[in-house]
């Protein structure tokens, strides 16, 4: 690209050799300012893929355990590199679109599918979820492309809605119907939104972040408190309730249903 722009072969190498280039491999130079991550793969011979490409883009994804990266060429050498975290390699024998133009990253569509073979069905359908909600892809995309597709992809695109605020309302939601528990997202409530609604009474309310800040806690409590008087019952669950301990959380929930607190 540097060559199509005018710059010499020559020039190229000036650039390296001063440090405000650097080579990632015989053909590719980069900025030395760029994310190690995109370094890493392009080290690789690969491009950023899956949920490691959707975390690049700005999407919500469960915090991953493994370096994504799909091979820029397909059929291509492309080995782990002994680096940490552990790269997992994705082929991509059908992809959603070309990905030829790109380096270091692959599109978003192409991630999204690979998401939907990779990973867990309710954390993917999170991360399909704040694809729409960003305005990354628009539902009705997703509803063609899982006709075409199907399996998998299909199966995840039938459980996003595109409403919840977080990735850890997506995966309540989707599991809670997994229960046969039927939820509605983002009710507005005494003019502010409630995470999730369970029959008329019962509110969950979940903390997306691991750690908040002291005031943005005591609003949640003082919201907490004034739909108490209003007569609902509200539960707060955080990550490590929803992610690390969702059998104490369901079985909480369970105990609230029993007593019939979601019904008016």
């Amino acid at each position: 690209m540097l060559y199509a722009a005018g710059m010499s072969k020559h020039r190229v190498q000036d650039e390296v050799a001063a440090g405000r280039l650097v080579a990632y491999g015989r053909d590719v130079v980069g900025s030395p300012r760029a994310p190690a991550a995109f370094q890493r793969a392009v080290r690789m011979k690969c491009r950023l893929g899956c949920v490691s490409a959707a975390k690049a883009s700005g999407l919500w994804v469960l915090k991953a355990d493994a370096f994504h990266v799909v091979p820029r060429v397909n059929n291509s050498h492309a080995a782990d590199d002994g680096g940490f975290p552990v790269a997992r390699i994705h082929w991509s024998p059908s992809p959603v679109e070309p990905d030829r133009s790109r380096l270091a990253v692959e599109s978003g569509r192409n991630a999204l599918a690979h998401i939907a073979d990779c990973q867990p069905r309710e954390s993917a359908v999170a991360t399909f979820d704040s694809a729409v909600r960003k305005g990354f892809i628009a539902i009705e995309e997703l509803q063609r492309l899982a006709s075409v597709r199907r399996g998998r992809f299909a199966r995840v695109v039938s459980l996003v809605t595109g409403a919840a605020d977080s990735g850890l309302e997506s995966i309540t939601r989707v599991r809670l119907g997994w229960e046969g528990v039927h939820c509605r997202e983002q009710v507005v409530i005494d003019g502010h939104p409630v995470d999730l609604l369970i029959g008329d009474r019962l509110i969950i309310q979940l903390d997306g972040k691991q750690h908040q800040d002291a005031r943005q806690l005591e609003r949640d409590r003082r919201q907490d408190r004034r739909l108490r008087r209003m007569g609902y019952t509200v539960l707060r669950f955080g990550y490590v309730d929803v992610v690390m301990h969702w059998d104490a959380t369901w079985a909480e929930i369970r105990s609230h249903l029993a007593q019939r607190a979601h019904l008016a």
